[in-house]
């Protein structure tokens, strides 16, 4: 029955807050020096015992420092791990997720510190660990496997690979042990080891369908159509199709930031089109409702990852640097649009938090905050969110009585808490701070200085909790994301302190995480060791930063830099073949090369690349960048025409 379970699945299957988010005002509070709660404080609690590490102990990502005192015998991705399979005939147990992930905490503790299941896979696997933020390429030929034959992805990511690196079967989360009707990570290992040892030719004849099918999907490139006329209109039409009228945002919960869709509504919305009325109304609408939820930090700024329900007042609480960057950049292009003081305060709030709890010394920044942390009245207990929640008897006692009783009203507040969606029982008695959507309450000035005081009182008491786990390495994409939105904040804010913290960013990535003999970048900086190949989100989005520099300083340094990047990350990506750019460098490890144009929780990296292409063709007066523009455009002109609203970001640029 578990045989046919499994293969039936393989086969059919396949800086401190400026503005706070109050409509009308803004906290303005002297900035707390803040002790990051970083892997290094694990490690230490480990040696500190003289607990013996695994493997990983090497490495430098912190999602597998945090793996390095597991009993199970970690390897890294590579040649080590690959060799023991073929020479002990053990199939590979690869686990991907990154290290604030809720759910890769709940596996790791439930599983990966359990010495009966570290026992099995050390028996019988070669088990591998994988941090998706710094290997994207690996991420996404094994997340391609879990959609194929699960219909569905997340991280953690399980998958079960033979001697040739294939899938044969994957799958996310598993409980420990089997319950209420999902398969524990203990009967599938005993299993899939069964299958493995009894049935390994049809296990390999599996694995090689699963391949072929993925290649077969993995480019999205051909030069056969010519875009639609009114490509836009249709991905206008996908887009309203996709609408929720009551809440904002796209499709069902959990709910997501769209970027791309972000991107082209704005854009639509300062054009002539006949829908650009429409256009803003979605994006405006989308953003209020994001901004005013539980998804937004009312106290420090910042936005979560995405949220569980569809009214955006339950996230997971994990704060990315991306979702910040990207976040800010929509309301800064919001306001320019319509200057409210309001979109203003949202970009600026979102910023500042970065600068002050996201942001290296030297000026990079870091990647992201976890969704868990140790609960404030629990002393050793962790739990998802546990840095932002509130027991409405804490926050009554730490507020004076008219500030307790607007923050009931304005928050939503009650004595058993407001959190309506709960399917795990964790948030039992606690309230996050959201504006509810019927709340139509307009503040008076006394109100304003109320809530603005209660909300000081509040974010003094919670920066004294225990910290959410800070990952500290420097992914240089996400860092061109944010170089590019400090860039456009300070141009339309007049915030000279906002370029300044571009340039010095950009300064620090032209300096450390740049080949100097070769010019090629790297992806991925901790403790100020540079590492891992650049894929070609690295490379635009660092162009794309460069460019808004020049742009906003006429200096040529920045064009000349973007140049160069530009010039490299041609040679190796882009498709002469077929034109268009492959989204990493070639690997004899890695399966195959990616190349889209659909955006996916981020926006697609030819997408960008494009867009650099325009513009360098504008600043230089150089056809060549124009004519390769020109051709990555017609090389996903039949997938873009297929399904429009999914190459948004790409749309929005033409």
């Amino acid at each position: 029955m578990i045989r046919k379970y499994l293969f039936y699945s393989l086969l059919v299957g396949l800086l401190f807050i400026s503005a706070c988010n109050a409509p009308d005002d803004a906290i303005t509070n002297t900035p707390t020096v803040l002790q990051q709660n970083t892997v290094e404080q694990y490690l230490q609690t480990h040696k500190a015992k003289g607990d013996k590490p695994n493997r990983l102990i090497e490495q430098s990502s912190p999602y597998l420092l945090q793996h390095a005192y597991n009993p199970v015998q970690w390897y890294a991705w590579g040649a080590e791990a690959f060799e023991q399979a073929r020479k002990q005939n053990k199939p590979i147990f690869l686990s991907i997720g990154y290290s604030t992930c809720h759910w890769c905490h709940v596996m790791a503790h439930e599983s990966f510190e359990d010495d009966e299941i570290a026992g099995l896979l050390n028996e019988h696997f070669i088990s591998i660990k994988v941090d998706r933020e710094e290997r994207p390429d690996i991420d996404n030929v094994y997340m391609s496997a879990t959609y194929l034959i699960n219909g569905y992805g997340g991280w953690p990511m399980t998958v079960f690979l033979n001697h040739r690196l294939q899938p044969f079967h994957a799958g996310t989360y598993y409980p420990r042990t089997s319950r209420d009707g999902h398969i524990g990570l203990k009967e599938l290992l005993m299993w899939v080891n069964e299958l493995w040892r009894d049935e390994n030719e049809r296990v390999n004849q599996v694995a090689e369908t699963v391949t072929e099918k993925l290649k077969a999907e993995a480019d999205d490139s051909d030069s056969s159509e010519t875009l639609k006329e009114n490509i836009a209109l249709f991905a206008m039409l996908q887009i309203v199709n996709s609408y929720d009228e009551e809440f904002g945002g796209f499709g069902a919960a959990p709910k997501f930031p769209n970027f791309g869709i972000f991107a082209f509504l704005l854009a639509q919305a300062e054009s002539d089109e006949a829908h650009n009325a429409q256009a803003l109304r979605m994006i405006r609408d989308t953003l209020k409702a994001m901004s005013k939820g539980g998804i937004y930090d009312q106290l420090a700024g910042g936005f979560h990852r995405y949220a569980v329900d569809e009214q955006w007042q339950v996230p997971h609480f994990e704060k990315m640097l991306y979702t910040q960057a990207l976040m800010a950049l929509a309301f800064t292009r919001l306001y320019e649009i319509e200057a409210e003081p309001y979109y203003r305060d949202i970009a600026t709030g979102t910023l500042d938090f970065v600068l002050h709890e996201m942001a290296h010394e030297d000026g990079v920044f870091y990647s992201a905050l976890d969704a868990d942390s140790e609960r404030p009245d629990e002393k050793g207990e962790t739990g998802e969110g546990a840095y932002y929640l509130w027991r409405a008897q804490d926050m009554e006692a730490a507020l004076s009585h008219e500030e307790w009783k607007l923050m009931q009203q304005y928050y939503s507040i009650a004595d058993n808490g407001n959190i309506a969606s709960d399917p795990q029982g964790e948030f039992s008695g606690l309230n996050i701070l959201y504006i509810d959507v019927d709340n139509d309450m307009v503040l008076t000035d006394a109100q304003r200085v109320l809530l603005q005081s209660a909300r000081q009182k509040l974010h003094a008491i919670r920066i004294k909790r225990p910290r959410p786990h800070l990952d500290d390495k420097i992914i240089t994409a996400w860092n061109g994301m944010m170089i590019k939105a400090l860039v456009e904040a300070g141009r339309v804010f007049n915030l000279p302190a906002y370029q300044q913290a571009a340039t010095r960013a950009a300064d620090i990535i032209h300096a450390h995480l740049r080949d100097q003999a070769s010019g090629s970048l790297h992806r991925r900086m901790r403790n100020n060791v540079a590492g891992i190949d650049a894929g070609l989100d690295d490379y635009v989005w660092y162009a794309n930063a460069l460019l808004a520099l020049h742009r906003q300083t006429q200096n040529n340094t920045w064009l000349q830099r973007a140049m160069d990047l530009t010039d490299r990350q041609i040679g190796q990506f882009y498709d002469e073949d077929k034109g268009g750019f492959f989204e990493s460098s070639t690997d004899e490890y890695v399966l195959f090369r990616s190349k889209s144009a659909y955006d996916g929780a981020l926006p697609a990296a030819n997408a960008v690349a494009i867009a650099n292409l325009q513009q360098l063709a504008r600043l230089t007066s150089e056809q060549r960048w124009q004519s390769l523009a020109s051709a990555s455009t017609q090389a996903f002109a039949s997938s873009i025409n297929a399904s429009p609203s999914s190459a948004s970001w790409l749309l929005s640029q033409l």
